[in-house]
C-alpha cells in the first residue's frame, strides 16, 4: 500500500507541512525583528541559542518520555505549545508590548517543543506505514517541507515587508490553529514501548549504548552533532548578510530564504534517481559534504545572483541530509527502540547551542564572513571523514519491500 493511501498518514503529513511553514516563516522573521531592535548578530544568535538549547537539555530524555506518554499525545501537546507561543507573539506586536527577552523566552518555548515533537513525529512514520515504506513516507514529507522551505522564508519575507512582523505572527498562528486540528483526526494509537514503571535515567543509558552499537545510527548520530554544531548555525548569520553584505531588505531576505529550499526540491529528484543504486549512508553523509562546501563559497560572496545560486547547491546538500537522516535511524533500529534511537538524534541537534553562539560571536569580533566560513570548511573535512571511516554506516541500505499480491 502506498503511503498516501492511509488516511492518517495524509492528516500526519498535511500537519506537518503546515508545522514546517509556520516554522520557516518565524525563522525569517524573529531574525528580521531581532536584527531591526538591536543591530547585533550576536543578539541574533542568542536568539538562536534559546531556540535550540532545549534540544540539549531535553534530548536526553525525549524518546523515554515520548514511549511513556504516547506519540500522538506528544505531537498534540507540543502543537497546542507552538499555537499559544505564536499567538502571544501576535498579540504583543500588536499592542506594541513586544520586548526583546519576549523573543527569547518564545524561542526557548518552541525550542522545547520541537524537541519532543519532532523525534515523536518521525518515529510515529513506522507505525502508519511499515518499515520497508519509511524511505517512501519520508521522501513524500520531504517533498512537502521542501516546498514550504521555499514558501515559507518568501511569505515571511513578504508579509513583514507588508503586513509588518504583527501580521506575520498572525499568519504564523493561523497555521499552527490548523495544523493542530489536523493532529485531532489521527486516529491510530502507537503501541507504547515502555513500562509506565521504568525507570527513564536506565532507559537512556540503554539507548545510548544501543545508538553506539549500532554503526549506521552512530554515524548518523555523528555527522548530525557536527552539522547542528559548524554548519547550520548559518540560518543565524543570513539576515546580517542579506542587510550588511549583500545590501538588502526584508524581502531580499526572504529571497536568499527561498534559495536553501529550491536546491533541496532539485535535491530530492536526484535521490529518487540514486537510491538504490547509492547506499544511505553514502548519500547522507556526501550530502552533508556537498551542503556545507557551498555555504564555505556562500560566505565569500559579495553578489545577489552568485549568493543565492550558492544557497540553492546547499540546498541540494540538504537534501540528502534531511531525507537520509532520520531514513537511516528508523530503518535500522528496532521497533522497542525507535523512539530512543531518535531521541538521540535530537541529542545531536542539541549541539546546535553552542554552535550559535560561536558563529554570532566570531561575526560580532571579526565577520560574518569569516564566521560562516571558518565553521563551514571544518564541518565539510570532518562529515567527509567520518563517512570515509565508517565502513557500515556508509554501506547502509533501505529494507527490501516484500512482494505485495494484487
Amino acid at each position: 500500500m502506498q503511503p498516501l493511501g492511509i488516511p492518517d498518514y495524509r492528516r500526519l503529513l498535511l500537519s506537518n507541512t503546515l508545522w514546517w511553514q509556520s516554522m520557516w516563516m518565524e525563522m525569517i522573521v524573529v531574525g528580521w525583528l531581532v536584527l531591526e531592535i538591536t543591530d547585533s548578530p550576536f543578539q541574533i544568535a542568542l536568539v538562536g541559542f534559546y531556540r535550540s538549547i532545549p534540544l540539549l537539555i531535553w534530548g536526553f530524555f525525549s524518546g523515554p518520555v515520548i514511549d511513556r506518554v504516547g506519540r500522538r499525545r506528544i505531537m498534540l501537546i507540543s502543537q497546542s505549545i507552538n499555537f499559544t507561543t505564536s499567538s502571544s507573539i501576535a498579540w504583543l506586536l500588536w499592542s506594541d508590548q513586544l520586548a526583546f527577552w519576549h523573543l527569547c523566552v518564545a524561542a526557548f518555548l518552541m525550542g522545547t517543543a520541537w524537541s519532543f515533537d519532532w523525534p515523536a513525529r518521525r518515529s510515529y512514520l513506522p507505525d502508519l506505514v511499515g518499515k520497508a515504506r519509511t524511505v517512501d513516507a519520508m521522501l513524500l514529507e520531504s517533498f512537502t517541507s521542501i516546498i514550504s522551505r521555499i514558501a515559507g522564508p518568501f511569505l515571511g519575507g513578504r508579509l513583514v515587508h507588508d503586513l509588518g512582523p504583527a501580521g506575520c505572527y498572525i499568519v504564523i498562528a493561523t497555521f499552527s490553529g490548523i495544523a493542530l486540528l489536523t493532529l485531532t483526526r489521527l486516529t491510530r494509537l502507537a503501541p507504547s514501548q515502555m513500562d509506565a514503571q521504568g525507570n527513564p535515567i536506565k532507559a537512556v543509558v540503554e539507548g545510548l549504548k544501543y545508538v553506539r552499537r549500532n554503526e549506521p545510527i552512530w554515524g548518523s548520530f555523528l555527522i548530525t552533532i557536527f552539522m547542528n554544531y559548524l554548519t547550520f548555525s548559518y540560518i543565524t548569520l543570513l539576515p546580517v548578510f542579506a542587510r550588511d553584505i549583500l545590501h538588502l531588505g526584508p524581502v531580499g531576505l526572504g529571497y536568499l530564504g527561498t534559495g536553501n529550499g529550491i536546491g533541496a526540491m532539485l535535491g530530492m529528484f536526484v535521490i529518487n534517481a540514486i537510491r538504490g543504486k547509492v547506499s544511505n549512508g553514502l548519500i547522507f553523509g556526501i550530502g552533508a559534504t556537498i551542503q556545507s562546501s557551498a555555504l564555505f563559497a556562500f560566505s565569500h560572496s559579495t553578489v545577489f545572483g552568485l549568493s543565492l545560486v550558492l544557497l540553492v547547491c546547499s540546498g541540494i546538500g540538504q537534501a540528502a541530509f534531511s531525507v537520509m537522516q532520520s531514513s537511516i535511524v528508523l530503518t535500522n533500529a528496532s521497533d522497542g527502540m525507535r523512539s530512543r534511537a531518535m531521541g538521540s538524534i535530537v541529542l545531536g541537534i542539541g549541539a546546535g547551542p553552542p554552535g550559535r553562539l560561536q558563529i554570532g560571536a566570531l561575526a560580532e569580533h571579526f565577520s560574518a564572513p569569516f564566521a560562516l566560513g571558518s565553521q563551514t570548511l571544518a564541518c565539510a573535512v570532518i562529515c567527509l571523514g567520518t563517512t570515509l571511516l565508517l565502513h557500515e554506516f556508509r554501506k547502509t541500505r533501505e529494507p527490501t519491500l516484500p512482494h505485495e499480491s494484487d
